[in-house]
């Protein structure tokens, strides 16, 4: 789920929305380039469900959350609205402000339709309170012209892997794309490195166990600034699309840049910047060492049903649509997003090659860096990772800066 502004419309008078007639939900979200294909999904809901669904996007993600905090304790708060998970509606569940929709999942876990796993993100204490907007998969993407010009094929080996980013630079070819553009892909090859070389120590990291000072973060950080001296990654104010520009997409689309670490919905993106869907490949970055299991990190935003509205029942119908293998169908259809109803076919080659290995190779999923730890750290902590990103010789006392926003929360907050 992209944590992202907006400028796609001015839908900021969406905070004075009223609440709508019964027998139709409204559905709040900050996912401006993304409400026709709700409407095209959601459509429907009308005639399978008597609910009319109606998209209420917001163009800006702070003004959207914190409209929604404010109307989520009176009735008129939307009946659905996007948000994200783990850490990132822990708060909303410990308030009682969302509604539990475990009798939701159940319909289509019992019937071997939807993964239990894919309720993990949104559990807590045993009881599941969001139903998936988006399950995507990180992984590099990368320009198969690029690859097939240079003699290149997808590493299996963290050697191979260090042999093409090489190759590309000698060719003239930046390996790898990064930015600081909307802050918050600035955990993007920070969380990979340290998946790729310990993921026990990522999830100690996570949850507080573990320290950003530790010799295992020290490692990370050198790798990471070894490649930037080496110049394999673009500049980082390069624009990456939260703020409306595509030029990293554009650049891979044009020969220009290798390989690009993001999740899975930015394929649309390359393809919208002139690359042919046909050309455009994916893989899962290899572990450094290959005796380490096999795993892939993931992210699962959340559609939340409020507690307060005066829409919960009808809302709860709609989520048991939204669920359904015509819904979903429709939705990855729209966004080429990895199926999670098993009735539903990948719209891509790219996206049902990538499940494939997935399910077959038995990877563990590891949710990422944005909601794998707690909102307080992580949104500090970009920050301090973009200034690594721009002065890699930073590095001993970003980890000192890191440690000290964990140290601040892990104390008011004891486990």
């Amino acid at each position: 789920m992209k944590i992202r502004k907006l400028g796609l419309m001015a839908v900021s008078l969406a905070m004075l929305a009223t609440p709508a007639l019964a027998q139709s939900v409204d559905f709040y979200h900050d996912k401006g380039n993304w409400n026709d294909a709700y409407k095209t999904v959601l459509g429907p809901a009308k005639e399978a469900t008597g609910v009319e669904v109606t998209p209420v996007p917001y163009a800006d993600t702070s003004t959207y959350q914190a409209a929604v905090r404010a109307a989520l304790r009176t009735s008129s708060a939307p009946g659905i609205f996007a948000w994200w998970s783990g850490y990132r509606m822990k708060d909303l569940v410990d308030a009682k402000l969302v509604t539990d929709v475990s009798d939701v999942w159940k319909k289509y876990t019992d019937a071997g339709l939807v993964s239990p796993s894919l309720a993990s993100a949104f559990t807590f204490d045993g009881k599941i309170y969001g139903i998936p907007n988006l399950v995507a998969y990180w992984v590099v993407l990368y320009n198969k012209k690029t690859f097939a010009e240079n003699g290149l094929t997808p590493p299996t080996t963290w050697a191979e892997f260090e042999k093409i980013a090489a190759t590309l630079k000698e060719k003239g070819i930046t390996p790898f794309g990064q930015t600081v553009e909307g802050r918050w892909p600035s955990f993007i090859w920070f969380q990979e490195l340290l998946v790729r070389s310990n993921p026990d120590f990522y999830a100690k990291l996570m949850s507080g166990k573990a320290k950003y000072t530790d010799p295992e973060v020290t490692a990370v950080l050198k790798t990471w600034a070894d490649w930037i001296g080496k110049g394999y990654f673009t500049d980082p104010s390069i624009a990456f699309g939260t703020s409306g520009s595509n030029a990293m997409a554009g650049q891979l689309a044009q020969g220009k840049l290798g390989m690009i670490l993001v999740g899975t919905w930015y394929a649309t993106t390359i393809v919208q910047s002139g690359l042919d869907a046909n050309d455009l490949g994916a893989f899962i970055m290899p572990n450094e060492k290959p005796d380490m299991p096999k795993s892939v990190i993931f992210e699962a935003g959340p559609l939340l049903i409020a507690s307060a509205s005066s829409q919960k029942a009808d809302a709860l119908k709609v989520a048991d649509y939204w669920m359904s293998a015509k819904a979903q169908q429709a939705w990855v259809d729209a966004q080429d997003f990895p199926p999670i109803n098993k009735d539903v076919k990948a719209k891509s080659p790219l996206i049902a090659d990538l499940v494939k290995e997935i399910n077959d190779g038995g990877y563990t999923s590891i949710n990422r860096f944005w909601e794998a730890t707690p909102p307080e750290i992580a949104e500090a902590a970009v920050d301090e990772l973009g200034n690594f990103m721009l002065h890699p010789d930073t590095a001993a006392q970003v980890q000192q800066n890191l440690q000290a926003l964990a140290d601040k929360y892990w104390a008011a907050h004891p486990q």
